[in-house]
């Protein structure tokens, strides 16, 4: 009974705390959301796009069509961290210390081979879509302060991935997480940290890669 006098205060203090953080959280992913969708239609230029919220306020899914000799569609995903939960955002610093972006590119011509890029300490396992991976060749490179490892089948693929990369000129290369373009299923794909500068200069190369794929 003695501590029910300065518990309620406590439970009162907590409460308001964790909804005054939901609605600020709540309010930064929103931004967040707005913002990254216009840099996605101003680096893209869709002709049409369609947009499926995931969780209220945890991203979107999002489908761009648009007019490009190259590419036929981008598909993209975008996970904010949890800023509304006060309780669970200490634990993502940790799971999901950044925002995530995925682009894939479907395109029209016909993509040789496979490769990947993906950066030093990004995933655990080989990850899902890389089948096969006794077959890869395997090298580290580079980029910027960024260590990756480059995954190729050929030559060729070893080539032209790391000259995509090297023309994306991104300010941090840490922010890229991985690359690749495959062939079985057609899709030149980036797995970044969303940033408007990033985002611009994946929309304006990943065309030339294919063309040069293509070739």
């Amino acid at each position: 009974m003695d501590s029910i006098p300065w518990l309620l205060p406590v439970v009162v203090a907590f409460a308001v705390a964790a909804t005054a953080s939901y609605f600020f959280g709540r309010k930064a992913n929103a931004s967040l959301m707005t913002y990254y969708a216009a840099v996605l239609e101003k680096a893209l230029k869709p002709v049409d796009q369609n947009y499926t919220w995931i969780g209220g306020y945890v991203g979107y899914r999002a489908e761009y069509k648009v007019r490009d000799e190259y590419v036929k569609m981008v598909k993209a995903a975008l996970h904010l961290k949890p800023r509304v939960s006060m309780l669970y955002y200490p634990i993502a610093r940790f799971t999901m210390p950044h925002d995530k972006l995925y682009l894939v590119f479907e395109c029209k011509q016909s993509l040789p081979g496979e490769a990947h890029l993906i950066r030093k300490g990004q995933y655990r396992f080989v990850p899902a879509g890389i089948d096969h991976i006794e077959q890869f060749r395997r090298k580290w490179v580079t980029l910027g302060a960024a260590e990756f490892e480059l995954l190729y089948l050929d030559a060729r693929g070893e080539r032209e991935l790391l000259r995509w990369a090297e023309s994306i000129k991104a300010d941090d290369y840490a922010m890229i997480n991985h690359l690749s373009f495959t062939s079985s299923t057609n899709v030149v794909y980036a797995y970044v940290r969303p940033d408007e500068k990033l985002i611009e200069s994946i929309a304006r190369t990943v065309p030339q890669l294919v063309k040069s794929l293509a070739k």
